[in-house]
């Protein structure tokens, strides 16, 4: 892949002919881009040359015949050489917090047994640590059962071992760690039927625990999971996002912490200047008997910072075909009698979204099946009958299933469609749970995205890191272009799933990683295009990325990112 080179100087010569040109006395633009492909992803699709900012704005973008208005003594002037800016990366679905607690210890993301338990062997071997974590076990190895605590034990039985599924929604441990917790035979599940200690005929845990609740039942026994510890894990991470194009995230739950603590978290990072991004946060809500509303006006209220903004209400409404728990309008195929129960009743969701409504709140909400899709597309539409009109951000994440007639509904109530690129593909998982779930019919129209925009809805792109159904994945460029291909990177032998149909163009797969994720969080009107007045956040990339091969998309160079006005990613200092 070829490096476009950047000269980056102070012009001081050109910033004194600018002034005698213009007749401004004293231009104070922090920074002038110039000699680029700046692609704005404003309505018109306009491409600029030049971008000027100033106190963290966007002040001027067009040609180079504009920036006399700008440049000044201190302006510092960037030669793009030809390099394409984006409006900065936009991220529909994370979980930035949660990644502080789980993506911790042995990368375990791998399809193969032998090599599984080779890197286990090898962080047990190389690892002194009291306790041994790690992250991304997957499920498709996994053809005859889940794995057990006995097959860890054979690796190491006096230290606690605790690692987490890729889905985050499951884990694996040895039986140290059940020991270390008090979990055995008589130890009532968590949350009876939704999260739970899988066991065996004799009522004994195997080792394999289901759902976060009874996941930190048995982590919190292992170690003190408190704000220092999440936030240590958080902070590398932060850096990572920036170099990765990032610049502002929708966080859908903070787990592992109370959400006050999680926001403080974020704040205190905002404060000491260690906040890379723009953070719209969430109050979670999975438990019916609570009444969200209370929580997200609090946190509406305590968290409304320049970079941390609590905005919405999170609805978990349902889980995953992976264990029969996604919503959906039609029987499973594997087991047609098994109608599993909304975590949330239906009358209790509309309820809560009708009121979130009229307060000005808006809502974004996990629906995996269809039914589940169907349901808050319904609670929106009765909100928006019944309450008066609003500028309104609603929000369903995941989307995995949707029936086709709801597709044109999106368009007509204005509620964002948002999914991972990174998981649009038939990766294992898709060819072989899903297809058992629920046919090859259902599977082959998963993640309708394209279907969904020509009947006129927006689509945006999340990677819910760091979770996923197959492979965690933050970075935007290797989301684009699993969704522009329908395929995963290193798996282009398979083949695109939904067929040639499904695949996003380049341009649908930016302005959904820009513009319309921006919009999908309710910041559409700040951030998302390059246009004057609103936030300079923007990233410059080696290659355009319209004229490459799409095959190359993950291969391209972040050589700058820049939030708020300030650098945060900068190539040439690493």
């Amino acid at each position: 892949m070829k490096q476009t080179m950047i000269a980056i100087s102070f012009l001081a010569t050109f910033a004194t002919a600018s002034q005698a040109q213009t007749g401004r006395e004293n231009p104070t633009g922090d920074y002038a881009l110039i000699n680029g492909q700046i692609h704005t992803m404003d309505e018109a699709g306009s491409v600029a040359e030049a971008i000027g900012i100033e106190d963290g704005k966007i002040v001027y973008v067009g040609s180079a015949e504009g920036l006399p208005n700008i440049i000044g003594l201190g302006t510092e002037v960037i030669d793009l050489a030809g390099a394409m800016v984006l409006p900065g990366f936009v991220d529909g679905h994370i979980h930035a917090a949660a990644g502080g607690l789980i993506m911790l210890g042995v990368d375990l993301q791998t399809d193969d047994k032998d090599e599984l338990f080779a890197r286990i062997r090898n962080e047990v071997e190389t690892n002194d640590d009291d306790l041994i974590l790690g992250f991304g076990v997957r499920f498709n190895p996994w053809t005859d059962g889940n794995p057990t605590a006995a097959m860890l034990d054979e690796i190491e039985s006096e230290r606690p071992m605790f690692f987490w599924a890729i889905d985050g929604h499951a884990a694996w441990v040895n039986s140290k760690a059940l020991e270390l917790a008090g979990v055995n035979k008589d130890t009532p599940d968590t949350v009876p039927g939704f999260a739970f200690f899988e066991r065996d005929d004799d009522g004994n845990p195997t080792g394999w625990i289901v759902e976060v609740p009874a996941q930190l039942q048995v982590l919190s026994a292992l170690l003190d999971i408190d704000p220092a510890f999440i936030a240590k894990g958080v902070e590398m991470w932060m850096g990572r996002f920036a170099a990765a194009g990032i610049t502002a995230v929708h966080d859908h739950g903070i787990q592992g912490l109370g959400q006050d603590e999680g926001f403080q978290m974020l704040q205190a990072f905002e404060q000491e200047g260690k906040l890379p991004i723009r953070v719209i946060g969430s109050y979670y809500w999975n438990d019916g008997t609570i009444d969200p509303l209370l929580g997200t006006m609090e946190l509406r209220e305590n968290y409304n910072s320049d970079l941390v903004r609590a905005k919405y209400l999170k609805i978990n409404i349902d889980g995953g075909d992976d264990k029969w728990t996604a919503l959906m309008l039609d029987p499973y195929v594997d087991e047609p009698d098994r109608v599993p129960e909304p975590i949330i009743p239906y009358d209790v969701v509309e309820d809560a979204v009708v009121r979130a409504d009229a307060a000005g709140i808006d809502v974004t909400c996990h629906c995996f099946g269809d039914l589940a899709v169907r349901s808050l597309l319904d609670a929106i539409e009765t909100a928006i009958e019944v309450n008066p009109p609003r500028e309104r951000s609603h929000k369903i994440t995941h989307g995995v299933y949707v029936h086709p007639d709801d597709y044109v509904r999106f368009g007509q109530l204005g509620v964002t469609y948002d999914s991972s690129g990174a998981w649009m593909s038939l990766d294992p998982l898709m060819q072989s749970i899903a297809l058992a779930r629920v046919g090859k019919e259902r599977r082959d129209k998963a993640f309708p995205a394209t279907s969904v925009m020509a009947a006129g809805g927006s689509f945006s792109l999340g990677s819910d890191w760091p979770v996923s159904g197959y492979v965690s994945e933050y970075r935007p460029l290797s989301a684009i272009e699993a969704a522009v291909l329908r395929q995963l990177d290193g798996r282009k032998d398979v083949p695109p799933l939904g067929g040639e149909e499904a695949r996003l163009t380049v341009d649908q797969a930016l302005t959904a990683h820009t513009i319309n994720a921006a919009h999908g969080m309710g910041m559409g009107n700040e951030i998302g295009s390059l246009e004057v007045g609103k936030k300079a956040d923007l990233v410059v990339v080696s290659e355009n990325l319209y004229e490459i091969d799409p095959n190359e998309i993950s291969e391209v160079e972040i050589l700058y990112t820049i939030m708020d006005g300030q650098v945060t990613w900068d190539h040439t200092k690493q």
